[in-house]
């Protein structure tokens, strides 16, 4: 998920000041941020699991 570093302080309510990983709230992974790109991009691990 991607979106500009204004949209992701007004989704997730948090300043993000410089280029870096963010724990954002209920995140599984962090938000890395790219000012350079004005981008935020999030992605969540994808787990697989077989019950027997």
């Amino acid at each position: 998920m991607t979106g500009t570093i204004a949209e992701w302080e007004r989704w997730t309510g948090m300043v993000f000041p410089e280029t870096g990983g963010y724990v954002i709230p209920e995140g599984l992974s962090l938000l890395r941020i790219d000012h350079s790109a004005d981008q935020g991009t999030y992605v969540e691990p994808n787990i697989w699991m077989q019950h027997i």
